[in-house]
């Protein structure tokens, strides 16, 4: 179709491709009315055929009348299914992050979601009632369902003509007039519901005869106001099932089936937190002097309706969860909306007991772990405003909740709320930009704040707010530093290393009948398998390195693309029976565990355990429970668990952070070890905290060992600021990859150059060439990796927007070799 109009109507539609915008369509006569911005449509890029988001209607001209624009070929939402408010947030994350619009618009929502139009309609005893509605095509729509029945809205909109019907439902729902369905997703349970039939209830009570259960189960939905589950009639009245049958075969109700809520109750645990045992027993935990006046600051920001951002900060076991909780009550008594966010889908199923027990229908969970029917459930759920709290790690900021006045950021420092594909974003910053436009309270919570955030503190663009308490006895744990390098034990290579020091602390703990908590951040078996005849380390073939043993799956698995092989009988390369593991994880951790306590139950929490569905939750619950009396894992152990029964938490090796080639190593070593350490002592008797490392003098570990924060702040920043890193300056991260070493290279190098030679025309006002930094390129620190060859290149600037401006100017249209581009990396491997 030619383009030679100056007034036809287009489409700005945003495709799932790494391209930098939407794409122009047109807009057919016939879809005019449906194709606004926010709904689905299907769209076809070259012999594609694709499903996208408007963005953007418009009539301008095309720049050339030899264009030929295609149209749109269907509207899959009768409504648009994204408000405004995420689209702006959209716009937000595609521009400051550099990354494709469709990518974003992908990210935003739940994968596989059905259509609006295939929803099923009818009219609600209110609308059944009503007169003769005002607007007209309110009208047109009563007259259609009056005859009784549910069908799609795709029907009714034919019915009615091509009204806009979306709009028209939407305020006759709001009225309570109709009722629409849930989508029908794949993989749902059905149940079937009854609601009275049309009449007058006199004469549906005649109609029940003498029968008192038929009269109550009648008097109950009249006073309920609402259709039920025959289920939950039999059990509120204890009516048989043949009550309810007589009454439809009567005519008495109408028999409907409908999509059964999912409870998601392999998604909570069982053991209660400090916080859910208090609302179970209809309780308010008495605050602090620190904690009320937290929470005063919290509430107050809430009043005034404008947005605040605090930093919550406080020591492990502080109560920082109880203060932000007070907070969401405010909110949900106030009719608003609330994001919760925590970096790990493990650390979800404890808090979302919690909630469950003290905000009840009110909360919703979101992440990667749910089923399709849960995951579309709880959207649906949060869109409509039924569920007002979403609980979720980082993709949960993109919830579509209605009237948002809280975002809570819990153990905001973690680089887990960097998403590591694209879109690149951190939910961490995007918090506080929806929260900004939002005029939303936002409250980024940590024990080990973010360098980024202590200099914001600083700078006055957050508030802070310190717990300088701890619960229980109110003690911080006591430190144990054990030097590994003064070990006089004789042990194989690679084997687990139980300091003398460390069995005694475990053989204590357990003979009082407390619980141990060991942190050995590598799951499975061993990270290599090595042959001791010839050297050979069965290394990934599309990566370089060598695969990690998983002795309980017999397999050997590259952790980086992960491809898998079975483990060999002999050596494939001289043949000899000579593999040995080489190296510690999670798995041989438990193996030798078992043989020295043989009589302790334990369990391990790694990311094997996550992945298997209710993994997490069930090896936390046996815990909390007591029935474990060891967990042993990655460090999912030490984030946020509240277990008053550990008297013990240790690490096996401090150092596995620090001589990671990336400039936050120490960062995280030590808020590792921070977090750990929090586990232990948070019941009434104080705990011990043990550290084997061989770098005892470390300024990090000295730090931990002493509970002098400020003293590994200052020196820490100290590094930052000689070498101009973070926070003190903005930086992107540019990953060159391609199959051919040569030609990633040279993509390099040309990009490299091409930054340079621009360099000096993004300085701005009173900035020179000198501001900006391009470093690189060089191989990346795994310079292999699934088969493709990587060379990075950082630009550094104290301006994020110089530094954004210059890499979108640089980036070439084809570049040979695929580049992604990272924004605020919160790592360089």
């Amino acid at each position: 179709m030619s383009g030679n109009s100056s007034k036809r109507p287009y489409a700005a539609v945003a495709v799932p491709l790494p391209i930098p915008r939407t794409l122009d369509y047109l807009v057919p006569r016939s879809l005019g009315l449906r194709a606004l911005p926010g709904v689905r449509v299907r769209v076809t890029v070259g012999r594609r055929k694709l499903t996208g988001v408007v963005v953007e209607r418009h009539d301008r001209s095309p720049d050339s009348t030899e264009i030929k624009f295609k149209p749109i070929e269907g509207v899959i939402d009768l409504a648009p299914i994204l408000p405004p408010e995420l689209m702006d947030l959209a716009g937000f994350v595609s521009e400051y992050y550099l990354a494709p619009i469709g990518e974003v618009y992908r990210a935003l929502l739940p994968s596989g979601l059905e259509a609006w139009g295939s929803q099923r309609v009818w009219l609600s005893d209110r609308g059944a009632l009503a007169g003769t509605a005002r607007d007209l095509d309110e009208e047109k729509i009563l007259e259609a369902l009056r005859p009784g029945g549910r069908i799609s809205l795709a029907e009714l909109e034919e019915v009615c003509g091509g009204i806009p019907i979306h709009e028209a439902v939407e305020r006759l729902r709001q009225k309570g007039w109709l009722s629409v369905s849930e989508s029908r997703s794949r993989g749902s349970r059905y149940v079937t519901a009854v609601e009275l039939a049309k009449g007058a209830l006199e004469e549906l009570l005649e109609k029940c005869g003498r029968s008192k259960p038929g009269r109550a189960v009648v008097e109950w939905l009249a006073n309920a106001g609402r259709p039920a589950l025959r289920s939950e009639l039999e059990a509120e009245l204890e009516v048989s099932p043949g009550v309810v049958r007589r009454l439809i075969t009567l005519g008495v109700l109408r028999s409907f089936t409908q999509i059964a809520r999912l409870e998601l109750t392999q998604h909570r645990a069982e053991y209660r937190t400090e916080s859910g045992a208090e609302a179970s027993r209809n309780s308010r935990i008495v605050l602090r002097p620190d904690q009320a006046a937290a929470v005063d600051s919290l509430l107050a920001a809430l009043d005034a309706r404008r947005f605040r951002p605090f930093l919550l900060h406080g020591m492990t076991g502080s109560g920082k969860t109880e203060v932000y909780l007070r907070a969401v009550e405010k909110v949900l008594a106030a009719e608003g909306s609330a994001i919760l966010l925590v970096p790990e889908i493990a650390l979800v199923p404890v808090l979302a007991q919690a909630l469950r027990e003290r905000f009840g229908k009110h909360a919703a969970i979101l992440h990667s772990g749910l089923s399709a029917p849960e995951r579309h459930q709880e959207w649906q759920r949060i869109r409509s405003g039924e569920a007002r709290l979403v609980l979720g790690p980082r993709s949960a900021i993109f919830a579509p909740v209605r009237n948002l006045q809280l975002v809570v950021v819990d153990e905001e420092h973690d680089s887990a709320y960097k998403q590591g594909s694209t879109p690149r974003y951190n939910a961490r910053d995007v918090a506080l930009w929806r929260g900004r436009e939002a005029d939303a309270t936002v409250a980024l919570v940590s024990a080990t704040p973010s360098f980024e955030s202590r200099l914001n503190v600083e700078r006055a663009k957050l508030s802070p707010l310190v717990l300088t308490e701890r619960v229980g006895i109110g003690e911080l744990p006591e430190s144990v530093l054990v030097d590994l390098r003064e070990s006089n034990e004789i042990r194989r290579p690679g084997t687990v290393h139980f300091s003398p020091r460390l069995l005694a602390e475990m053989e204590e703990a357990f003979s009082a009948g407390d619980q141990v908590i060991l942190l050995r951040n590598r799951r499975g078996y061993s990270p290599a398998l090595l042959c001791r005849a010839c050297g050979e380390d069965l290394r990934c073939d599309d990566c370089g390195l060598p695969r990690t043993f998983h002795k309980r799956f017999g397999e050997l698995q590259c952790h980086y693309c992960g491809s898998r092989r079975s483990v060999p009988d002999a050596c494939p390369s001289c043949g000899e029976s000579a593999l040995e593991p080489i190296g510690t994880g999670t798995e041989r951790v438990e193996e030798d565990f078992k043989k020295r306590f043989p009589s302790v139950p334990v369990a391990v929490l790694d990311r094997d355990a996550v992945r298997r569905r209710g993994g997490a939750t069930n090896v936390l619950d046996r815990f909390g429970r007591g029935e474990t009396r060891a967990l042993i894992g990655t460090q999912m152990v030490a984030k946020g668990h509240h277990f008053p029964g550990v008297a013990l938490a240790a690490v096996l090796q401090a150092d596995a952070y620090l001589s990671f080639p990336d400039f936050r190593a120490v960062e995280r070593t030590y808020n590792l070890l921070i977090q750990l350490g929090g586990r232990a002592g948070r019941g009434e008797r104080k705990g011990k905290f043990l550290i084997q490392t061989y770098h005892p003098e470390h300024y990090a570990i000295q730090a931990v060992v002493a509970h002098d924060d400020r003293a590994f702040r200052e020196e820490e920043m100290r590094f930052r600021r000689i070498f101009h890193y973070p926070p003190f300056t903005r930086m992107v991260q540019l990953l060159v990859r391609d199959s051919n070493r040569e030609r990633a290279l040279q993509t390099a190098e040309r990009l490299a150059h091409e930054l340079g030679r621009r360099a000096p025309d993004v300085g701005g006002i009173g900035a020179g060439a000198g501001d900006v930094r391009v470093i690189g390129p060089a191989p990346a620190a795994f310079e292999r990796l699934r088969g493709k060859w990587r060379f990075q290149i950082l630009v550094r600037a104290q301006s994020a927007s110089r530094v954004r401006r210059l890499v979108q100017a640089s980036l070439p249209e084809r570049a040979g070799s695929e580049i992604i581009v990272d924004v605020d990396p919160m790592e360089l491997l």
